[in-house]
């Protein structure tokens, strides 16, 4: 179907107000005219009535009716008007143009019937007497009350629908050129008024189509013209726009390019629409191949990888993600986003085989150094036991302090050998229904010694049914020793809080303490392996620098997240977070 354009749309609107509006004022303003002119006559025949009357009512007293018809003849001429005198009872006793003895009983005409009743007459009707449309006047002539007559003037309508017909006839033709002014009238004003709102439309056009230089011309200065001059700074804003996201585009391209990560953008689909020459190195394609429009599992066929896109739909995020890729390790972040209502999932993937090859090598020297240093240092515990029983004095003490470091070089390797283990997953995790309340009394009974030495209280909240868990029971309870370790070692009044929680799919575990707390630039850095906060109260209290780096390892084996929150001079929050299965 043909598009109607505005110009006609406005046009035909006009047509329609004009042949409906003129065409009816002009049939309501003929309607008018003869309705005054009726009126006039109408008046003057009842003025005339009154004259007759007047004249009358002494002979309609006496009911002579040849004086009332010679009367009646003779006002009749001298007036030009039709003169009719009725009895009471409907005889025509005078007429000014017939005979009465002729005339039929009027009882029954429309306005003598309403004379009779007293009242004033009025009918417009054709006479069947001399045979044409007359207006009809008839007013009762009363002597106390009593009706002794009825006079009734009329004249032909003749003049009247002569006159009318040319007035009709002048009206026509005014309302046709009217008509045909208005049309043309329209037809300018339409064009006006389309012409600019179609180089607006035009303009419209070449913009969409990315000609951002075309610019609308308009002198008017109204609503048209603000939307010419509003649509022209639009325009040179799109441009300037345009020019800046070109640059960007252009910029980022050369980014995308220049970088050895690979990044890769899938749709709701899985359908790459944005990647790097990195991710196409990483999939082993060459960089000249187009691989935008195609699924993802069709260039790169990985497991992980899989597993990566689906944590991110799922969770909307995912960091540090493992992708093993031929020979190759990559670390895999993804996000989702939400770009103009499409879920678009967004990859970034880095080499780190050299890194994982590196880390390897240094657990490997780690822990085959502990391997090496454990048994020379036992043998150094054991002759330092043994000297023990026969030296006094200050050899003694010399003794002591090799016996007390000997001991903290045992404890740093036996957490660098179970570190090491960890990071090299050579020792399975045990997976078993464990009870966290039970694992807990014995860790606070493990310190029970300390703590009432130092005067603290350990307060364990545990709701009544807490639900078991799966992980390893062992490790676990080395988390915990650890922080409560830790918690003890640093608070010197007031005491520690344990605190468990439980949701739908997972179990929240806060050990809380009034210690000395830690500050915020170190917070970031305290599951580093060696690092320490106080590095001589460290040493003083025993503390080797591995025992939350082992915590992190432990709680990241079993799928959790632990998180730290404290502030300096007031207290210290470990916020450890486990799934239930």
């Amino acid at each position: 179907m043909q598009r109607v354009g505005i110009m006609w749309r406005q046009f035909f609107y006009y047509f329609l107000i004009i042949i409906v509006t003129v065409p009816t004022l002009a049939l309501f303003t003929s309607r008018e005219i003869r309705r005054h002119h009726i009126n006039q006559i109408e008046t003057n025949l009842k003025h005339q009535a009154k004259l007759v009357e007047e004249t009358l009512y002494q002979f309609l007293l006496d009911e002579d009716s040849d004086k009332i018809n010679g009367v009646v003849n003779n006002i009749g001429k001298k007036i030009g008007t039709r003169i009719t005198i009725i009895k009471p009872d409907g005889e025509v006793v005078g007429d000014s143009e017939k005979k009465p003895e002729s005339m039929e009983n009027h009882a029954t005409r429309p306005e003598i019937a309403e004379a009779l009743k007293g009242k004033f007459g009025k009918s417009i009707r054709f006479s069947a007497t001399v045979k044409k449309n007359m207006l009809y006047i008839a007013i009762p002539v009363k002597q106390d009350n009593n009706l002794v007559g009825i006079i009734r003037t009329s004249l032909p309508l003749k003049e009247i629908e002569r006159l009318i017909s040319i007035i009709n006839r002048r009206i026509f033709y005014w309302t046709l050129a009217l008509i045909v002014f208005g049309i043309l009238l329209n037809l300018m004003f339409s064009r006006a008024f389309a012409k600019p709102i179609s180089e607006i439309v035009q303009s419209t056009k070449k913009i969409a189509e990315g000609d951002f230089t075309t610019r609308v011309s308009t002198k008017r200065k109204d609503e048209l013209g603000e939307l010419a001059t509003a649509l022209n700074w639009m325009t040179e804003e799109l441009q300037r726009l345009f020019a800046e996201v070109t640059t960007e585009k252009e910029e980022l391209a050369t980014i995308l390019s220049s970088m050895v990560e690979g990044v890769v953008v899938l749709d709701s689909d899985a359908k790459i629409v944005l990647t790097n020459d990195g991710f196409k190195s990483i999939c082993g394609l060459p960089s000249s191949e187009t691989i935008v429009g195609r699924h993802y599992w069709e260039v790169l066929r990985s497991t992980d990888f899989k597993q990566l896109i689906d944590e991110v739909r799922d969770r909307g995020k995912a960091e540090a993600f493992e992708i093993h890729i031929g020979d190759k390790i990559y670390l895999g972040n993804g996000t989702l986003t939400h770009e103009k209502g499409k879920k678009e999932t967004v990859v970034v993937l880095h080499d780190i085989t050299e890194i994982k090859r590196l880390n390897q090598m240094k657990s490997e020297f780690v822990a085959s150094a502990s391997h090496e240093l454990r048994t020379p240092l036992t043998a150094i515990k054991g002759f330092v036991e043994t000297l023990e029983e026969g030296v006094t004095g200050e050899k003694q003490h010399f003794l002591q302090i090799i016996k007390r470091h000997t001991d903290r070089m045992i404890n740093l390797v036996s957490d660098l050998l179970l570190l090491s283990n960890l990071e090299a997953k050579e020792r399975k995790l045990e997976i078993e229904n464990i009870d966290l309340r039970e694992i807990f009394s014995n860790v606070i009974n493990i310190f029970k010694d300390k703590v009432k030495e130092k005067g603290l209280k350990v307060e364990l909240v545990i709701p009544d049914e807490f639900p078991v868990i799966k992980g390893d029971s062992f490790f676990l309870e080395q988390v915990f020793i650890n922080l409560l370790d830790n918690a003890i070692k640093y608070t010197q009044q007031g005491g520690v809080k344990i605190e468990l929680f439980d949701s739908d799919r997972q179990i929240k575990i806060e050990i809380s303490d009034t210690g000395i707390g830690i500050p915020k630039e170190h917070l970031s850095r305290i599951f580093e392996r060696f690092y320490t906060v106080d590095k001589a109260r460290s040493r003083e209290l025993g503390g080797t620098g591995l025992g939350l780096s082992i915590v992190k390892h432990i709680v990241l084996a079993h799928n959790g997240k632990i998180d730290v929150e404290s502030e300096p001079g007031k207290d210290s929050k470990f916020i450890i977070t486990l799934p239930k299965t």
